[in-house]
């Protein structure tokens, strides 16, 4: 699929890690009928993860980071024990944007839209309402009119997300869902609404209240987010372990005016790649 990489100012193709087993999966009779009693058990998800974990695992990472490129220059540390630990790899980021500026919580390629009337989310052609994202949990309604942000996480970028401004958390809650891809293959189908999802309602000091899902997918053992109650700006609010993820945003209306590149490539259905803690909106609400 086509993304505009925002460093570069260009555009490029990205490869998706697994594409022809996902079509085999999502695109035949029998990929569906194996997706439903096999794949998406918890025993499947739990199987795969105790293998990422093991040090069987480490002999994968070279030949993944050859074959996507991933640049290792800003880890912490480039020594892997296994798979999982490579993959949960912690990174250096840079944040040079003022207090009242937004930035991304994590690297990923991200997706702008309006929320519009009904608390529905348009992504891809597909529609999913924002009360079904946090199960009827959390009282959305003041969001309509606002924006919501979409990150995806590809399995080359790093796992770890983190607060996009100082503020505390409200409330959080979790829900168990069908372990399914979020990935862009299978976005014909409602799965965000199958998935496991980790929400949190937090009261920001220049945004608001923001609400965040964390969206775990097709083998991810768990989404991993740290107790804190009171937060500052690139805190690390947690991580997810091995698969492809993605993390949604919502800001009241009048609260955040985006970049115009973005919005731009957003309304043309083109995902923008941004690196935590770039500014990525502006403040409007204070």
């Amino acid at each position: 699929m086509r993304i505009y990489d925002r460093a570069a100012k260009a555009y490029r193709e990205e490869r998706q890690y697994g594409g022809k087993s996902l079509e085999f999966l999502y695109h035949t009779v029998m990929g569906r009928i194996l997706l439903k009693v096999f794949f998406c058990r918890r025993i499947y998800s739990k199987l795969v993860s105790i293998w990422m974990r093991s040090s069987f695992s480490v002999r994968k990472i070279e030949p993944f980071i050859r074959e996507y490129g991933v640049d290792l220059s800003a880890c912490e540390r480039t020594e892997f024990k296994s798979f999982d630990d490579f993959f949960t790899r912690k990174c250096r980021w840079n944040c040079s944007a003022g207090a009242q500026e937004l930035i991304a919580p994590c690297r990923g390629r991200l997706a702008a839209y309006r929320i519009d009337k009904g608390l529905s989310l348009r992504i891809k052609g597909n529609i999913y309402t924002l009360p079904e994202l946090v199960d009827n949990r959390l009282e959305l309604s003041q969001y309509e009119g606002g924006v919501c942000l979409v990150y995806r996480l590809a399995l080359e970028d790093c796992h770890r997300y983190y607060f996009c401004d100082d503020g505390r958390v409200l409330s959080t809650g979790e829900i168990a869902g069908v372990l399914h891809t979020v990935r862009p293959i299978s976005e014909r189908y409602r799965v965000f609404s199958r998935n496991h999802r980790v929400y949190t309602l937090m009261r920001t000091e220049h945004f608001g209240d923001v609400v965040q899902i964390e969206v775990g997918a097709l083998q991810v053992g768990k989404i991993n987010n740290h107790d804190l109650t009171e937060f500052a700006r690139m805190d690390e609010k947690g991580y997810f372990s091995y698969g492809g993820s993605t993390i949604i945003q919502l800001y009241m209306p009048d609260m955040i005016s985006v970049d115009g590149d973005i919005r731009e490539h957003s309304d043309r259905g083109v995902e923008v790649l941004v690196s935590a803690g770039e500014k990525i909106a502006k403040g409007q609400g204070k």
